[in-house]
């Protein structure tokens, strides 16, 4: 485990930095979930972000929420968000957001096939004066993933995530598709309850008068308990 995490510090100590419209980031995140029973698990999660080639907090924000397994390839999750985002001027704001996913999964031998629908509705609170902040944005997010179980503790995997603007009022035309994720990663089990991840994230906006490309350094720790 801390060779994987002084790999970690390492990579983003000599990484290339990026103009404005091209930005390096990383994301850190820590999960908790706790099973109950065979059917439903309670899910907490907690994420730091940063901006301007690693030098300037982004935000962090806290998902509560539930998951309920229908079938042995299927979830339904509800989630709601807190965010404290910083803003253009510098300050911070307060955003809700509040989201439902459809997990689908099957696994062949060592392969994980999955896709997963999400409908999400994003509204801004605590810091924002606009007449706009409370009318919500909504996005279709579709996530198509594949893992390959290589050892019983290591796990890589890549995926693409395909996002649709339905609603936003601060781009009203922009609706449809508005931005595209791919990753390459990898999870190390440490034990049956712990797992430690990294991946590597591409975002590229479209639809946008001034589009932004976003290299984003993961790093994932997660706890499960049953």
């Amino acid at each position: 485990m801390k060779k994987y995490i002084l790999f970690f510090i390492f990579s983003i100590s000599f990484v290339p930095t990026f103009s404005q419209t091209e930005d390096l980031g990383s994301w850190m995140t820590f999960s908790f979930n706790k099973g109950l029973g065979d059917k439903f698990a309670l899910n907490l999660d907690q994420e730091l972000r940063l901006k301007d080639n690693l030098s300037n907090f982004n935000l962090v924000y806290t998902n509560l929420g539930c998951t309920y397994k229908v079938t042995n390839f299927l979830k339904v999750s509800t989630v709601y968000r807190f965010i404290d985002k910083q803003k253009g001027d510098g300050s911070y704001g307060i955003r809700n957001r509040l989201y439902t996913d459809f997990a689908f999964k099957i696994k062949p031998k060592k392969w994980s096939l999955g896709y997963r629908l999400r409908l999400q509705s994003e509204w801004r609170s605590l810091g924002y004066d606009s007449d706009l902040a409370n009318v919500p944005e909504i996005y279709l997010r579709n996530l198509f993933k594949i893992e390959y179980k290589f050892s019983d503790r290591i796990s890589p995997y890549i995926g693409a995530e395909l996002r649709w603007q339905l609603q936003n009022p601060r781009l009203p035309w922009g609706n449809g598709f508005d931005r595209s994720r791919f990753l390459i990663g990898s999870n190390y089990s440490i034990n049956n309850k712990m797992t430690l991840g990294t991946y590597f994230l591409y975002q590229k906006e479209w639809n946008r008068s001034d589009p932004q490309t976003l290299y984003i350094i993961g790093l994932e720790f997660g706890i499960s308990i049953n």
